[in-house]
């Protein structure tokens, strides 16, 4: 057997499919491609984030974007006499000093604790919170888990699922030309296979049979999401099945005693994310701020991201005893949280509204509430425990929970 390069994620993950006789299912690949120690696209020495990195968030885009997140968790802190904030995955930090200087502009006292699983990133979020007041800095912290005892406050999930792997299936049905027998095996899991064995050769996918219970669960999605529309799925329909993600949501609501999870992130209900002609799924990279659809190219150099299943989460949070407190695109969360009130006050002090850093920042405020941009694609969801039906100001107008047809899918 040849020796494996230490520095080399393909050879790694070659190694790693021979290991595994012959074949990785792609949540595997996913993992390794995003998480591999020091090799992997969020764990290696390079940030992604910014100008010269591959994508921008919503923080990064303008500030009056945090004050309206901050506005949220104030009113939940506020309602539960807590101070808590816990952010899992703070990317490059920018949210996180945005939430702790609208607190500090109201004189809100705020303890904010962040997992972050990524060492690079986590030096990235020091550096860039340490620039605020030490006051601030003294009331931060990193965890390596979830805090024991039960948690009281608000946990905040922002763009984090969408980074969580997947499983892929493909559904294959009878069809006259194949000759298939409707009794015949309908359900396969996509996976990596090396194209030319363990030494040499790049990467394919490569399916096969899914066993009895995932073949269960993929025919319950099906039905469920056909009562929203007939057709039947395509051949060669791929799906994403979200297991990390759900387990994530499972275990982070048990910790939550009381408070608020806010998820934040693109996607869809799921009826209309496993729609018919969605039928090559979402998957997708990202480098130098271009959006692609090789997978499997340069694994650990780009990003692999995909949208979220909001009913998925929901129905997953509700039955670990949470409440669904609200569903609503970005627009309408940020408009019911008072961005054009935070972004006239802003310009006000603005002595030139022509200057390029004004017309910036009010492009910036269109790129965040446009349709065509992220206002609609990107969703807010509140999951709730022990609120009392506290009314969630980010919320009020524009709540989509009924179109999540958890009673369905």
């Amino acid at each position: 057997m040849s020796m494996i390069s230490a520095d080399s994620l393909p050879d790694l993950i070659r190694h790693e499919i021979h290991k595994r006789s012959g074949w990785m299912g792609f949540d595997q690949y996913m993992d390794m491609a995003l998480y591999a120690p020091g090799l992997g696209y969020y764990s290696g020495p390079r940030s992604p984030f910014g100008a010269e990195g591959d994508f921008v968030t919503a923080a990064a885009i303008s500030p009056s974007y945090g004050a309206c997140v901050a506005r949220q968790i104030v009113q939940v802190l506020d309602a539960i006499g807590s101070d808590d904030v816990l952010e899992f995955g703070a990317g490059d930090g920018r949210l996180a000093a945005q939430i702790l200087d609208y607190a500090r502009s109201i004189n809100r006292p705020m303890h904010y604790q962040i997992i972050e699983l990524s060492a690079g990133l986590r030096l990235l979020q020091q550096e860039r919170l340490k620039a605020g007041s030490a006051e601030d800095f003294g009331q931060l912290r990193w965890l390596e888990r979830l805090p024991e005892g039960g948690f009281r406050g608000v946990m905040l999930a922002h763009e984090l699922l969408d980074a969580m792997p997947v499983r892929l299936f493909v559904y294959r049905h009878p069809d006259r030309h194949t000759h298939r027998h409707p009794d015949q095996q309908q359900w396969y899991e996509r996976g990596l296979s090396n194209s030319a064995g363990h030494d040499g050769g790049g990467l394919c996918f490569a399916d096969r049979p899914a066993d009895a219970h995932w073949s269960a669960k993929l025919e319950a999605l099906k039905r469920a999401c056909q009562q929203t529309w007939p057709e039947d799925w395509p051949d060669g329909m791929l799906i994403e099945w979200h297991e990390q993600a759900q387990a994530w949501t499972r275990s982070v609501c048990d910790a939550l005693e009381q408070g608020l999870l806010l998820v934040v992130d693109y996607g869809f209900p799921a009826h209309e994310y496993y729609l018919p002609r969605r039928q090559q799924g979402t998957l997708m990279t990202h480098q130098a701020h271009r959006a692609g659809t090789d997978l499997l190219a340069n694994p650990g150099t780009q990003d692999l991201s995909v949208h979220v299943d909001f009913t998925a989460v929901a129905r997953v949070a509700l039955e670990q005893g949470m409440q669904l407190s609200g569903y609503c695109t970005q627009a309408r969360f940020l408009f019911n949280t008072g961005i054009l009130d935070i972004a006239t006050a802003s310009a006000a002090q603005e002595p030139h509204r022509t200057s390029p850093a004004a017309l910036s920042r009010l492009a910036g405020l269109q790129k965040l509430l446009s349709e065509a941009e992220m206002g609609e694609l990107f969703k807010f969801m509140a999951l709730s425990r022990g609120l009392d039906s506290l009314d969630l100001i980010g919320f009020q107008q524009g709540d989509r929970s009924g179109r999540l047809g958890l009673d369905a899918c």
